[in-house]
């Protein structure tokens, strides 16, 4: 391959003339420049990447902790961060975040020795404590977290307006007539819990009891308690009439559990999921679920991450810390209907 040395020596040139050329910096006369230029591509050059990062002093690699990789969100998510790395020349380093912390490997001491000049952080599958948040500390470089938080983050967070989506699911099912209304989520995420937030507002703002046998934990890959759950609340002599669920997974286990119950979606329960994922419309009836948009999420944390490096590299004051929680929207389908008893 031509070097930077090679083309100065057809060129008749010194070697920083050759690099201001191709870097595009002033300094360099035009005719000189497009004579470089025209060298380089017909040799085929090929700027040394390494090189430029030392010179930088940046790696311009990022560092991506996912905790799951068979997932539709995620998957979203993904590709947002990978479109916005590309566009800006970063490449990535993608780890199995929770794995590699349950085998007691020290994730962030690695990405430190491949000098990642930051991390984008999927929600891990619990909160991070001790040692864990130790090393989250100790990392020098930035970080993002993307989706769900944790009590404390210290870090940017870019996600979605979960309370208000749970809140526009709940008042459609109110407005639909119901009143007796169960709510299957996942307290052990933030997302859970704000989702619970949004349930718990609309059925306060309308001085409707909350059931606490009803409202159940029920989110956990593979997705089986889901419909267990389902099952024995709709199994139960006084069962609801709706039933809000944490995402479309589990909505979708609800109806099965319903199906096999002898009950009929919407005739008999209305369910709503959460997140908009392809499986909510193949299905019969279609699910009624609130709209959430996991690429621009993924677009939007990694545009923030290139931000604080960009910063950190210039020596700027460092931004203050940001919560931007993307819009949600309610999309009604089949699996809902007016509630039957209110008739």
């Amino acid at each position: 391959m031509i070097s930077l040395n090679n083309i100065a020596e057809i060129c008749g040139v010194s070697l920083g003339t050759v690099s201001k050329a191709i870097g595009g910096k002033p300094g360099v006369g035009e005719a000189t420049r497009r004579r470089i230029l025209t060298v380089a591509q017909q040799h085929n050059y090929r700027p040394n990447r390494l090189v430029h990062s030392i010179q930088r002093g940046r790696s311009m690699m990022i560092g991506v902790a996912c905790n799951r990789f068979d997932d539709e969100f995620a998957g979203g998510m993904v590709t947002g961060i990978f479109e916005t790395l590309f566009e800006a020349n970063y490449d990535a380093m993608v780890i199995y975040w929770d794995r590699s912390v349950q085998k007691g490997v020290h994730v962030l001491n690695s990405l430190a020795e491949r000098r990642v000049d930051g991390i984008l952080m999927f929600p891990p599958a619990s909160y991070p404590e001790g040692s864990y948040l130790d090393d989250l500390r100790s990392f020098p470089n930035p970080i993002i977290v993307l989706d769900q938080a944790w009590p404390g983050c210290e870090y940017d967070f870019i996600g979605s307006q979960d309370i208000e989506g749970a809140l526009l699911a709940t008042e459609h099912l109110i407005e639909l007539g119901h009143r007796s209304i169960a709510h299957l989520g996942c307290r052990h995420t933030s997302t859970g819990e704000d989702r619970m937030k949004g349930f718990q507002k609309a059925m306060m703002r309308h001085g409707i009891a909350i059931h606490e046998k009803w409202v159940r934990d029920a989110w956990e890959p593979p997705f089986e308690d889901a419909y267990k759950i389902a099952r024995e609340i709709l199994e139960q002599p006084e069962r609801p009439s709706a039933i809000m669920t944490f995402n479309d997974m589990v909505a979708l286990q609800t109806m099965a559990a319903a199906h096999d119950l002898g009950l009929r979606v919407p005739t008999d329960l209305s369910v709503t999921g959460f997140g908009d994922l392809s499986i909510a419309t193949p299905v019969r009836p279609q699910i009624t679920t609130v709209k959430q948009d996991p690429e621009e999420i993924g677009r939007r944390a990694a545009q923030r991450l290139i931000e604080r490096i960009e910063a950190k590299s210039e020596d700027q004051p460092r931004p203050k810390l940001i919560q931007d929680r993307l819009p949600t929207r309610l999309v009604v389908r089949q699996s809902t209907a007016p509630c039957q008893s209110a008739q």
